[in-house]
């Protein structure tokens, strides 16, 4: 059987067939984790090992490209469990690379949506573009509006879900036909959009889902900075250098 690699069009795929955490395991805390609505648990949540969480979707020698990301997105959920979870009555803060934490949610999203998990009813394996692949790794020009986007909420310990939560935008009419993923990183709720134009109308335009009404947030693409505000709790800072 041959490789299979996402990243294959770069030409230089190496080190053979790796598995690839469809969702970095260092954003977790602990050794398990529960997973719904991937091809396996469509209809039930499961609980599995985090060293399971794999697929053969990368090589080697790309799949240890993207480590400088992963790592950002385990420096962003150590800050939140610490400082949000553990000691919510504090003032503190912290400082991203944006550029990073914008390549790990874009390679999250691309490996959901190899593995057929971006929503329930997906059955096409989703290609990524050269430009994307490009971008991730060889950080090679990306279009305007390409990327991460910040969407304002409320976060109480009422609605505060910890862990990854996503779901897939669609085409409405013609649901097959995919354009990003809404996610909530531990409460804090963003978009990666892959349509080369700017989406803050778009996003805002998908109104209320999930109980989210996105019409009445403000939508932040590339945001210098994320504010977790409390009438009792001491602020949060997370600094985001692009």
């Amino acid at each position: 059987m041959g490789l299979d690699c996402w990243a294959s069009i770069l030409g230089d795929c190496g080190s053979g067939k790796s598995r690839e955490h469809y969702i970095s395991d260092g954003i977790f805390d602990g050794e398990s984790v529960t997973a719904f609505g991937l091809p396996w648990c469509r209809d039930n949540p499961i609980t599995l090992g985090l060293k399971s969480a794999t697929a053969k979707i990368l090589c080697g020698k790309h799949n240890s490209a993207l480590s400088e990301f992963d790592a950002e997105a385990s420096k962003l959920s150590k800050f939140l469990l610490t400082n949000v979870l553990a000691a919510p009555l504090t003032e503190s803060a912290t400082t991203l690379n944006g550029f990073r934490l914008e390549k790990w949610a874009l390679k999250t999203y691309v490996n959901l949506g190899y593995i057929r998990g971006l929503h329930r009813e997906q059955t096409n394996r989703l290609e990524p573009t050269a430009q994307l692949i490009r971008y991730i790794f060889r950080n090679e020009t990306i279009a305007d509006g390409v990327g991460l986007y910040f969407v304002t909420g409320k976060l109480s310990s009422e609605n505060y879900q910890g862990g990854l939560w996503w779901d897939a935008i669609q085409n409405p009419a013609n649901p097959a036909e995919i354009f990003g993923m809404a996610f909530t990183f531990y409460g804090i709720r963003f978009v990666i959009s892959i349509p080369p134009i700017r989406a803050e109308r778009k996003i805002a335009g998908l109104g209320l889902v999930k109980g989210f009404d996105y019409s009445y947030a403000k939508i932040i693409y590339r945001p210098s900075n994320v504010s977790l505000k409390s009438g009792t709790g001491g602020l949060k800072r997370i600094d985001l250098q692009w």
